[in-house]
């Protein structure tokens, strides 16, 4: 037995050797192959604590977590810190011992196809980290002591939900604090973020606000994830106790937030000889969420002109090897007749701007079904494809990438060595540079995009079955103009393929 950091839901220092054919993968692969895992015929129950603990055995093991039941018979031999430690949580509420220990973990990914149902009945789901719902939450008076952690809230002057929300959950270690937002709906419009007020977070999603009171400050940024469609995280680091509770605020018919928000520069990093990353905060405490493939406007007052310019964000990947606590990231590429890209680029630190809600129509939905996911880019046309590319190589993904990446000579290769070592230390991913003036030396491909260059890499529709294949295109009008002629002569439909523009 060896020692480690990770464990599921006891001693967090114990993890045992996993047979062989029980890693990981090997889990999502027999997850992945129809197997029955529920033992309910996948039928999802309300599961009361009495029929909970009838199953608490080796080879009939049901664990609840945040109110869900699942059956962990067949996970026990692949759980790293063994199956002493997971039969623990068999047969009971295993929140709290899952909250002490990795919190973090997505285990509803993990365990989705082990899902019995929900507990039902008594206090469901009564933890130190409790559930807020229309029904559950309450705002402490500010004369009164915060609630004890086990001590369920009744009263039923709780302020509500907004509309886009069905449930608030949150969950801590001594260092962080973490939000989760459970949406009615896939579809997120706007998430903003702003904590002006002293010891308060305020979230205003798809047009609603929801706030909560603090129990200390946190450091900003949080970090704001969604890990699937109908939910959002948000983590805040925090320094001192654990807190015994998060009361939600009422609104109180707040407006919504500005369109814009005052931005200054903080660093320019050279990526080669004329595209740079230029980081940027917020002047205020606010974040703006923004979603995969989307861009925000930046506007500036240069020489006494207001210019704007359009941006995709990109965010700190495997690519980007600095820390950093900037709150947004661009990669500009700087043109010597460009008013704004010079101006950015050489731009000093403090340098003010201003930052756009932001806007796109890309929808992650659209790779629901894909297996094999194609980036055609040119140029700076990397950007969108670099959240697009973190996205897909998640552990939990089962995505393979092609990038195939045009440029005009060897030097322009935005990221070369980067992309190399991506591909040789991870097997779903692969590159190829086509280069339209490229030297003697260049042993690549050459050219421009040609519809011979995409059936090299692509299949041809036009002239067999549709295959689990999504192409994202992003260049210059007429290079994104020219492929989307290609794939659709190669019979591509518009829910096969997205033109970032």
């Amino acid at each position: 037995m060896s020692e480690s950091l990770g464990s599921a839901t006891g001693n967090p220092r114990n993890k045992v050797a996993l047979k062989v054919g029980h890693s990981l993968m090997d889990w999502i692969r027999l997850g992945n192959s129809g197997v029955d895992l529920t033992g309910t015929g996948g039928k999802l129950l309300k599961v009361t604590r009495e029929e909970l603990a009838k199953h608490r055995k080796e080879d009939d093991a049901w664990i609840a977590i945040r109110g869900n039941v699942y059956n962990i018979t067949r996970y026990l031999d692949f759980h790293p810190g063994g199956v002493a430690e997971l039969m623990k949580g068999a047969g009971i509420d295993g929140t709290e011992l899952f909250n002490n220990v990795h919190p973090w973990v997505n285990f509803e990914s993990l365990l989705s196809k082990c899902l019995v149902g929900r507990l039902v009945g008594g206090n469901d789901f009564l933890t130190p980290t409790a559930v807020f719902s229309p029904v559950e939450t309450t705002q402490s008076p500010t004369n009164e002591q915060p609630k004890s952690p086990d001590a369920q809230s009744t009263s039923s002057a709780a302020p509500a939900l907004p509309p886009p929300l069905s449930k608030v959950d949150w969950y801590q270690q001594t260092s962080f604090v973490t939000l989760v937002l459970y949406l009615q709906s896939p579809n997120i419009e706007r998430i903003h973020l702003n904590c002006k007020c002293d010891k308060e977070l305020w979230v205003f999603i798809n047009g609603h606000w929801i706030g909560w009171r603090l129990s200390c400050d946190i450091k900003w940024p949080p970090l704001v994830t969604l890990p699937n469609n109908l939910k959002v995280e948000i983590k805040m680091s925090k320094d001192g106790p654990l807190w015994s509770d998060l009361p939600v605020l009422k609104s109180n018919a707040k407006p919504p937030p500005p369109k814009f928000a005052q931005v200054v520069v903080k660093a320019v990093q050279s990526v080669n000889y004329n595209v740079h990353l230029v980081e940027l905060n917020y002047v205020e405490k606010v974040l703006e969420y923004v979603p995969l493939g989307w861009h925000q406007t930046f506007k500036a007052n240069i020489k006494g002109n207001i210019v704007e310019r359009q941006y995709t964000p990109i965010m700190r990947t495997s690519l980007t090897s600095d820390t950093t606590s900037a709150d947004i990231i661009l990669m500009v590429k700087a043109y010597p007749d460009g008013v704004f890209s010079s101006w950015i680029t050489s731009g000093k630190a403090n340098d003010a701007l201003s930052a756009s809600l932001p806007v796109g129509s890309f929808a992650l939905s659209s790779l629901a079904e894909t297996q094999h996911l194609v980036l055609v880019a040119a140029g700076t046309g990397i950007t969108p494809m670099l959240r697009l590319l973190h996205w897909s190589l998640q552990p939990s993904k089962k995505v393979t990438v092609k990038l195939l990446f045009f440029n005009k000579m060897e030097k322009d290769i935005i990221w070369k060595q980067q992309f190399s070592l991506l591909m040789s230390t991870n097997s779903r991913f692969t590159v190829e540079h086509v280069l339209s003036d490229a030297d003697v030396g260049w042993k690549g491909k050459r050219g421009w995009v040609t519809l011979q260059i995409l059936q090299d890499i692509l299949p041809d529709f036009s002239t067999s079955v549709p295959l689990p294949y999504f192409v994202c295109v992003c260049g210059p009008i007429s290079f994104t103009q020219l492929t989307e002629r290609y794939l659709q002569d190669m019979g591509y439909t518009a829910l096969q393929y997205f033109c970032f523009r």
